[in-house]
């Protein structure tokens, strides 16, 4: 196994906070998988000439949804008012294999050191999007009559046993990085967790629990090695203030650290976590050699 091999990565935190910087401080050679496209563009004026010349970034904009985006359509040319509610999905299914195509051959290239998946929320949205994609054109395909089809019939949501396909895919995704042993690094958005609370009249009602959980594909934290949360820290020296992104481990499953790590706080780089990770192994050396 390689030395600065870690495993999968999820960086958790809201806009500005240093997630995609810190991302780009992990080993390279490095692939950067812009899916929040502009996400490179806001982190890499901070690197280095050096250090840009090891990374290579790649967008994967979402396909505009032309007639989502022109909206509702009114049709008074025949007999009577016919009203269309835009609802296909177009494109998700061909933007979802392109990643998977690129990412693949990030993963077979033996000299890529890290793969950066930038946000893994949004690569979410694509998935579940390109499976919704695929059942409307299975409606599509299995339309019968003289009538063309009607786009208010389209299906507008994957229902809740329909997501173990997008499931599938994501969870083949961070597998495959770790069969080939590359450093995969997930930036996700903070969202609000929704459960069972009290409704204030002795029953229970669905809403809003008050915790922040990591927005994107729901099994990422258990089947993630560490998971971070970044902010940005201010300290004061003579009156001069200064901010630097800082991430706090709330999740460590890396060999010689495991829960010693869980609440420390470290700068948001690459370098301060493997220095912990050697500060926290040579203590643990210590005491069993004692």
């Amino acid at each position: 196994m390689r030395d600065d091999y870690l495993g999968i990565i999820a960086i958790c935190g809201p806009e500005g906070s240093g997630k995609t910087s810190m991302a780009l401080s992990f080993s390279r050679p490095l692939r950067h998988m812009d899916v929040d496209v502009g996400g490179f563009r806001r982190a890499a004026w901070r690197l280095s000439p050096e250090v840009l010349s090891q990374i290579t970034t790649e967008a994967f904009p979402r396909p505009i949804q032309m007639s989502k985006l022109l909206g509702q359509q009114t049709d008074v040319s025949g007999p009577k008012i016919s009203i269309r509610f835009p609802k296909r999905v177009e494109g998700m299914r061909e933007l979802w294999q392109q990643f998977v195509i690129a990412f693949v051959k990030h993963c077979q290239d033996p000299e890529v050191r890290t793969i950066v998946i930038d946000s893994s929320t949004l690569l979410w949205f694509i998935d579940h999007s390109s499976v919704l994609q695929e059942l409307q054109d299975k409606q599509l395909y299995k339309h019968k009559g003289p009538q063309p089809f009607d786009e208010n019939e389209f299906r507008e949501r994957l229902q809740p046993v329909e997501y173990g396909p997008a499931n599938d895919k994501m969870r083949t995704i961070l597998h495959t990085a770790r069969s080939f042993q590359k450093n995969l690094v997930l930036t996700h958005y903070p969202t609000d967790e929704y459960g069972t609370i009290p409704d204030g009249k002795g029953g229970m009602t669905e809403g809003k629990t008050g915790n922040i959980i990591l927005d994107g594909f729901k099994e990422t934290v258990r089947l993630v090695d560490l998971v971070v949360w970044t902010r940005i820290a201010e300290t004061m020296n003579q009156g001069v203030s200064t901010k630097y992104p800082v991430a706090k481990i709330t999740k460590c499953g890396i060999e010689g650290m495991g829960l010693q790590a869980v609440g420390m706080e470290i700068m948001a780089t690459y370098e301060a976590f493997v220095n912990l990770k050697n500060m926290l192994q040579a203590t643990q050396k210590g005491v069993a050699s004692a």
